[in-house]
């Protein structure tokens, strides 16, 4: 069998056993951000509004275009995007194997297309895949490393072409488009020049005759990846409130050492995968306690025992390098509101794998095998066991609750999942546990009252209400709600006295706007006053299900 026919057998087998381990969960519903991001997202309604598409997120128009192509095929099915997801992870593999086997070549390993299947199979097949792979909004991540993959193995082929003094034009070019879908993808995909100096740096030793005029000119090629870098920090610039996002308002310090703790755990997770969680829940770790000080020096031991072993074996020091380098802009110096999530550590976890296998000496091949056997079936059953969890978006919530009891983040989401499955005394109980962790928790207090509401306890649900406007006189949500509950008892002067003050306080509301337009058609008819107030609503949410109702209504009061 030659090596193309045994190169294509590992990729069907690895994709295969990847799609039917993939294939209990590929009814699994909308969960947390897919809620924002896809069944929220107005922008994905209409192809020809393309703009709109490539706008709504400038750092990931290709992810939100995916989205958007999957919306006009399957509308808001959740299975059809879950086999988008299936058919990404499936090219991700060969674009993997394609960049394992080129490494293990360019270190001149022993039996470098078996190392690179063993490599791949072990990841692909590891539970902390789950959420890339699983998860919506994961795709983001899974996307990302599909591109960032395929060109950085395109770039292995063309370093192992001009090796032979062959031309690697051809795969330079596929490296460079691939390059582009990736830093399109997610921000991450930024991360691909960097691994790809490196590629150059530790593997390029061109000879003479062709080598040499490829000596000469190979720095060039890293040109237009700058060039391509500059126009998407420019487009961030250009469209975003600020060049890196603050979510959270972190000392530099502190956030340092909080994601630091975050980069031992990633670890820890791929090492040994326990305590998975859709919700990982950091403390800030503050530089001058014990638990700072403590992850302090076990990430410096890490960082110290990762150098040593890249000493050792470079193949696999240059793979903890890569890996480091794609964990960097999701776990740095930026401050988000969670400061670990499972699917950033997606492309770490390939690299990690890379720098394990590589690292088995070739007298110990059989023994290796047998061992990745083994661990690629224990793997297989705890990917498994994970989708048991992800099946429902009340167990995975339930299951946070029970990593992070004093969590009141955990309980929300768990609240919020058994309110839109219908269960409201379940959800009330939740809810209620989030204001007893945290009272002055607003939204708690407001979905609070929508669940009493959803019941038929008016008393119950304007109290919640109130209750979050003695704490917060400008939180316009409840104003809103409280509005809502004036008019569906015909109650107009209250209605139109909520929707104002939610106006004083939030001019740019679309749902006081939409109440207001409302209000203003029918009961309390005042045509100037509804063509404002509707005409601002169509402007605020263009896309949103109300906008097509609020047209006819302009119509009709214009002409």
């Amino acid at each position: 069998m030659s090596e193309a026919t045994q190169r294509r057998v590992i990729w069907v087998l690895l994709a295969a056993l990847v799609v039917l381990l993939y294939l209990p969960v590929i009814d699994a519903p909308f969960v947390y951000d897919d809620k924002i991001e896809v069944v929220g997202n107005g922008t994905l309604r209409d192809l020809n509004q393309w703009r709109a598409v490539a706008t709504y997120n400038v750092s990931r128009p290709l992810l939100v275009l995916s989205y958007a192509v999957d919306y006009h095929r399957f509308a808001l099915m959740p299975r059809g995007y879950h086999i988008t997801n299936l058919a990404v992870m499936v090219l991700c593999v060969g674009a993997a194997l394609l960049l394992a086997e080129g490494l293990m070549r360019l270190g001149r390993l022993e039996r470098p297309l078996l190392r690179a299947g063993v490599a791949v199979g072990l990841w692909a097949l590891h539970p902390m895949g789950t959420e890339a792979i699983t998860y919506i909004t994961g795709r983001s991540e899974s996307l990302c490393a599909l591109f960032s993959f395929l060109s950085l193995g395109a770039l292995a082929q063309a370093l192992l072409a001009e090796r032979a003094e062959r031309t690697g034009t051809p795969w330079r070019v596929l490296a460079l488009l691939a390059f582009l879908a990736a830093v399109t993808s997610k921000e991450v995909g930024a991360m691909v020049p960097a691994v790809a100096l490196g590629l150059e740096l530790a593997f390029s030793r061109p000879g003479g005759g062709l080598g040499a005029r490829m000596r000469a000119v190979r720095w060039l090629w890293l040109a237009p990846y700058a060039l391509l870098i500059a126009v998407a920090s420019w487009l961030r610039f250009q469209h975003a409130a600020s060049f890196f996002p603050r979510e959270v308002d972190r000392p530099l310090g502190v956030q340092l050492l909080t994601e630091a703790e975050a980069w031992l755990r990633y670890l820890g997770l791929w090492l040994l995968p326990r305590g998975q969680t859709i919700f990982h829940h950091l403390e800030d770790v503050t530089p001058l306690s014990v638990h700072g000080v403590g992850v302090a020096v076990a990430f410096a031991l890490m960082l110290a025992l990762g150098v040593r072993w890249g000493r050792r074996v470079p193949v696999a020091g240059f793979a903890l390098f890569a890996g480091a380098l794609f964990l960097l802009p999701s776990s740095s110096v930026v401050p988000l509101q969670e400061s670990m999530a499972e699917h950033r550590a997606f492309q770490t976890g390939l690299w990690l794998s890379l720098a394990i296998v590589a690292s088995v000496p070739a007298r110990r091949g059989r023994v290796g095998l047998a061992v990745a056997l083994v661990l690629a079936v224990g793997l297989s059953w705890l990917t498994h066991l994970r989708h048991g969890v992800w099946s429902s978006e009340i167990g995975l919530w339930r299951e946070a609750t029970q990593r992070r009891p004093q969590v009141p983040a955990a309980w929300y989401g768990l609240g919020d999942a058994l309110r839109f499955d219908g269960q409201f005394s379940r959800a009330e109980t939740a809810y209620q546990h989030v204001i007893e962790l945290d009272p002055d928790a607003l939204d708690a207090w407001n979905n609070l009252g929508i669940t009493r509401a959803s019941v038929g306890d008016i008393d119950g649900a304007r109290d919640a209400w109130m209750t979050a406007l003695r704490k917060s006189p400008s939180y316009c949500k409840a104003h809103n709600n409280l509005g809502v509950l004036a008019e569906g008892q015909h109650d107009w002067d209250r209605a139109l006295s909520e929707y104002g003050t939610t106006l004083a306080y939030c001019p740019n509301d679309p749902r006081a706007h939409l109440g207001m337009c409302t209000l203003h058609y029918g009961p309390r008819r005042d045509v100037e006053r509804a063509i404002y107030h509707c005409e601002t609503f169509v402007r605020l949410a263009p896309t949103s299900d109300q906008a097509v109702r609020v047209k006819e209504w302009l119509l009709e009061l214009t002409f």
